[in-house]
């Protein structure tokens, strides 16, 4: 329980639980009693538990009588100080100086690592993010996937696991062949960034294609795309290598950064995809269709034993693997990449390293040509952070993979709602409803507009721009204005839709980024203030109950939340943490003094660092670098 001061206090309070049971004769397991934990506001204990009730109906006797004689056998085990009883619950008070020593030493201790831990102990886990189409930019959904899939990624590597960040591009697609198409028979020269150029293209290619029906061409040019070698192969890949490169613009202005690209032409290149067929043609969960609708098809027989119910007897296209042309689908390319994921295939690609990024790491790419050998894949999980419209395709993978995977493989799908922006509707990337000059549908443009919204609030208020420089107050203002979009789209579950609004967005007055920024600018300021001091172990015992304690409280709770928010994958416990403690803090320094805390001060000063640590730690779990000066 290293850097976990609230584990070590709930531990302590379960050794109390289990020695007074032992004494009066009774036999509960220690994780039994743990689970009947829960941390109170202090009012009437720190702790309670709620054992007594769990015990009544097997002992039949009343709680309230049970929870007596408990408290009665129990003895204090540091950091606890008593225990009592109360309508039948365990409530349990903390020593305030001894748990605001091992709190506040532990985040001085560990500093960016406070909230860390070696859970995951190397496992390697692989985070799939955000995975858009190479004609596109990114809209506002695909951002809510990257933040997502970067959160998860920053999460799981606090708590230890080898983390790989990969994302998939599909340049074998159909709507790269639209694309190509569109190249091949009609004119248009770059006259903007080449992802929002080719994403405006891609809406005229499509209408035209459709309006005079000029599918067949488009299905020759995808087939002879698979056709390695070929012009149009060479050519697509160009034209998405370019529109990646642009994407990456993006990414990296929102500070989220990879360790692999995987392309689908790689996939099919190193042959991954026909043995991956082999495997599951001998498993039998699927089959060569020899009449019917799908005559001449590789399809998932979804009467196979081991599929689950909910896929019994269902009609979809989406259980097509090989077409009768011989083309794959997208879903029979997933499942050789996942095959890969999980150590199931050889690893036969060619690496090269694509570029070195801003955070100083190389982006590396699987290659046409001969690369370097990197061992990438091999995973125990893979987490996929795929929109809610492909909750039935990840089902089939996730169905395929139950009975093929080896044990302990996984692959989970993170699921997420739709995006809007206040005065839009939700995204079409094929209709293009993400187009527009200065409208806050692509990622540039959201982070363009807060930026523009931001920068004069901060030259307007005189006690934040106060000695800034115009370089500081464009530094302050890109920083908060990331904040403000990162943590609005990270504060919801992932499963509800979003509708972001500029007033909840860039609400400095509570449950927002710029909020919670604004706070750790705070307690810089006032360790700033207050010069040089040094906190000794005795200058403890001055913290009081009340919001300086719950203040404690609330920094120790910073690792537990990191574990639930990736056992749950829900970044958005990290950000309900930030808006409590940054709340928490707020009531702290408003009611107690700080600099002027006569014999408390140094512990005090001691608990602002402390706040501060806790506060930077849980942004950087968002992907939100905390500011120093606001």
């Amino acid at each position: 329980m290293e850097g976990n001061p609230l584990a070590y206090a709930k531990d302590a309070f379960v050794k109390c639980i289990e020695s007074a049971l032992s004494k009066i004769g009774i036999d509960f397991s220690h994780d039994q009693i743990m689970a009947s934990i829960t941390m109170q506001d202090g009012a009437h204990g720190d702790m309670s538990s709620s054992i007594a009730f769990r015990l009544a109906h097997s002992l039949r006797k009343p709680p309230h009588e049970l929870a007596e004689a408990i408290a009665k056998a129990a003895s204090a085990i540091k950091p606890i100080s008593k225990i009592e009883e109360l309508d039948g619950y365990l409530n349990a008070w903390l020593d305030t100086e001894e748990f605001s020593y091992e709190v506040i030493e532990s985040v001085m201790k560990h500093k960016d690592g406070f909230g860390f831990s070696n859970a995951g102990k190397g496992e390697k886990i692989i985070v799939e993010f955000p995975s858009v189409n190479p004609n596109k930019s990114w809209h506002v959904g695909h951002l809510r996937n990257a933040l997502l899939g970067d959160s998860i990624s920053n999460i799981a590597s606090a708590l230890g696991y080898n983390v790989e960040r990969i994302d998939y591009i599909d340049d074998l697609g159909l709507q790269m062949a639209e694309i190509l198409w569109g190249h091949i028979n009609m004119k248009g020269t770059p006259n903007k960034k080449y992802d929002l150029w080719l994403g405006e293209r891609y809406v005229e290619i499509n209408k035209r294609i459709t309006d005079e029906h000029r599918e067949d061409e488009v299905a020759s040019i995808l087939k002879k795309m698979e056709e390695l070698g070929t012009a149009e192969s060479k050519e697509a890949r160009k034209i998405a290598e370019s529109c990646v490169a642009a994407q990456y613009e993006t990414a990296f202005s929102y500070g989220i950064y990879h360790n692999l690209l995987i392309w689908e032409s790689d996939i099919v290149r190193a042959k991954l995809l026909e043995e991956a067929m082999e495997r599951v043609l001998e498993s039998g969960v699927v089959k060569k269709e020899v009449s019917g609708k799908y005559a001449g098809c590789t399809v998932i027989d979804l009467s196979a034993e081991g599929l689950p119910k909910e896929l019994k007897g269902m009609e979809s296209e989406a259980k097509v693997l090989i077409r009768s042309n011989g083309t794959a689908t997208y879903l029979a390319k997933d499942i050789a990449f996942h095959m890969w994921k999980l150590g199931m295939l050889e690893d036969r690609f060619n690496y090269n390293v694509s570029m070195t990024q801003p955070n100083g790491a190389q982006l590396f790419t699987t290659s046409e040509t001969n690369g370097v050998k990197v061992h990438f894949g091999n995973a125990s999980k893979a987490i996929n952070i795929i929109g809610a419209a492909q909750d039935y395709p990840q089902l089939l993978l996730r169905s395929i993979f139950s009975i093929l995977q080896k044990e302990g493989k996984q692959i989970i799908h993170l699921s997420y709602g739709e995006v809007a922006v206040e005065g839009s509707a939700m995204i079409s990337g094929r209709k293009g409803a993400w187009i527009g000059e200065g409208r806050n549908y692509t990622a540039d443009d959201l982070l363009a507009e807060a930026k523009a919204h931001v920068k004069p609030m901060i030259k307007r208020n005189e006690k934040l721009s106060e000695g800034l420089s115009e370089s500081d107050i464009e530094m302050i203002s890109t920083g908060v204005a990331l904040s403000a979009i990162k943590f609005e789209f990270l504060r919801v579950s992932p499963e509800k839709k979003i509708m972001f609004t500029w007033e909840k967005a860039l609400n400095f007055e509570g449950n927002s980024g710029p909020y919670c920024m604004y706070m750790h600018a705070r307690a810089s300021r006032i360790l700033e203030k207050a010069g040089a001091w040094k906190a000794s172990r005795n200058d403890y015992a001055a913290i009081s109950r009340g919001y300086e304690f719950e203040l404690v409280k609330a920094i120790a709770a910073l690792p537990e939340r990191i574990e639930k928010a990736f056992a749950e994958l829900r970044p958005n416990i990290i950000a309900e943490y930030a808006i409590d403690l940054s709340s928490m803090f707020s009531k702290f320094y408003e009611t107690t003094p700080v600099i002027k805390g006569g014999e408390a001060r140094n512990a005090r000063l001691a608990l602002v660092a402390a706040a501060k640590q806790a506060l930077s730690n849980a942004l950087a779990m968002l992907g939100i670098k905390s500011i120093e000066r606001m």
